[in-house]
């Protein structure tokens, strides 16, 4: 990676992920999960069962509507189908710089030239959702915790959410992939979320930016890219 004036930019390229069926023999698929509602455009990215809580959206913002997300999963012979690639797409502009997404108080200069920022996982998902919508989620969270305080709203919602996108119904360890989580006290506002790579771990975000400095995409690397 290179930086300078608090920015670090990948050398990779994702676009690459998104154009071309195949890359390294390893057969590439893509997903619509969904179109995200963006009512602030102040991005969250995170774990959505242990992140959503007190998650921070970056610093830089676009511009509030309703954008596409989208899978780039990778169809590897040793793991089975692995997400490897969440893009968040802002208009179809190709991105020519990937640029680290920061948090604020996170300075690029402390890290190690390999090092990267990122957001913790640790129960194997992914989810983009408004800091609105992470506010609404909260106290949809809060009230169903005390309507049921023996459970929790992962076993009595999400996951029979989750399975609805299984591939096989029949097949229990098939509990599904990816939920678009439209929210029962908020249902215009939605969380899209998703499995993470190779599950828990720590993954960075890029935003994709063109020549001009326009922000086309935010992009999750869940770090199987380089594996292939």
């Amino acid at each position: 990676m290179e930086s300078s004036n608090n920015i670090k930019y990948a050398l990779v390229d994702f676009n690459e992920y998104f154009d071309k069926p195949v890359i390294n023999k390893t057969p590439l698929e893509l997903i619509t999960l969904g179109e995200l509602n963006l009512p602030t455009g102040n991005i969250v990215a995170c774990d959505p069962l242990v992140g959503l809580y007190d998650s921070i959206a970056f610093t830089r913002t676009v511009t509030p509507g309703k954008y596409p997300v989208i899978a780039c999963v990778a169809k590897t012979e040793q793991s089975g189908d692995r997400y490897a690639l969440v893009k968040l797409e802002f208009n179809k502009e190709k991105a020519t710089k990937w640029e680290m997404a920061l948090l604020p108080g996170e300075n690029v200069s402390e890290l190690e030239e390999d090092d990267c920022y990122g957001f913790d996982v640790d129960a194997g998902l992914g989810c983009f959702c408004d800091v609105a919508t992470q506010e609404k989620y909260n106290e949809y969270d809060s009230e169903f915790m005390t309507k049921y305080p023996n459970d929790d709203i992962y076993s009595l919602e999400l996951a029979p959410a989750f399975k609805k996108n299984a591939v096989d119904q029949n097949d229990e360890d098939d509990i599904g992939d990816r939920l678009d989580f439209k929210l029962p006290n908020q249902p215009d506002q939605n969380v899209i979320m998703f499995r993470s790579g190779f599950g828990d771990g720590v993954y960075p975000c890029y935003w994709g930016t063109t020549d001009e400095g326009k922000i086309s995409s935010l992009v999750i690397d869940f770090q199987i890219i380089y594996h292939l």
